[in-house]
């Protein structure tokens, strides 16, 4: 009975030196709709019933947190490929870590990483099985297609922390189990269709978690996503 004791202990002890940071992005505000060039039968009128929603870009940002906690086993990270796209259009890893891609499309897929072409297995990737890979050193980015279906693309960033955050559609967001200490906080964004792609060019938020409880931030970005290759 005694050891079991101990160990109830030891697990109470190490939960409690580990915070939670929360936030919530500043975003600008959304792009207008480009005017109207092509013109068919009827003028374009607005839906009064379900107006055309603005446009959201939170699912294509990532955010870390950078400090001395580096992940001893990464472990596995699940991507699903989903209809014609992936269920996360951009996605940080820890250095190591295993990519398990699991197609739940009815087409098979032979992925290709355009940056490296030996990263992913080239052989099809059915809806009866994943296929997985691990990812290298830290501090590169790969983009992921089908070069049969260029639509398909998704963007897989190598990171140094176990501390990975995706922002909801209001731009919430929370890293769980951080370790006291102090982190900065990097926001990396991918768009296909505007060609950019990179960590945000800003200054890292500084945070500081303790042993329990949560730490709070709320970054704020600029106008135009300007990015850093």
């Amino acid at each position: 009975m005694v050891p079991r004791l101990c160990l109830i202990l030891t697990l109470a002890a190490g939960a409690a030196e580990a915070g939670t940071v929360v936030g919530k992005l500043e975003l600008p505000a959304a792009p207008e709709r480009p005017p109207l060039v092509t013109k068919g039968f009827l003028d374009r009128v607005e839906n009064p019933l379900s107006p055309v929603k603005a446009v959201n870009t939170t699912g294509h940002l990532v955010l870390v947190l950078e400090g001395d906690e580096k992940p001893a086993a990464p472990g596995q990270v699940s991507w699903e490929l989903v209809g014609e796209s992936f269920n996360k259009i951009v996605l940080a890893v820890p250095a190591g870590a295993d990519i398990v891609i699991k197609n739940n499309s009815k087409t098979a897929r032979i992925l290709t990483a355009l940056e490296d072409p030996k990263l992913v297995p080239h052989e099809p990737i059915n809806p009866t099985g994943p296929k997985s890979f691990k990812v290298p050193e830290a501090g590169k980015a790969y983009t992921i297609t089908d070069k049969e279906a260029p639509h398909l693309v998704g963007k897989l960033v190598v990171v140094n922390t176990p501390f990975v955050a995706r922002p909801d559609d209001a731009g919430k967001f929370e890293f769980t189990d951080v370790p006291a200490g102090d982190y900065k906080l990097r926001i990396y964004y991918f768009d296909q269709a505007a060609g950019k792609d990179g960590w945000l060019e800003r200054t890292a938020d500084n945070v500081t978690v303790g042993a329990k409880g949560k730490a709070e931030v709320n970054p704020k970005i600029a106008a135009g996503y300007a990015v850093v290759k």
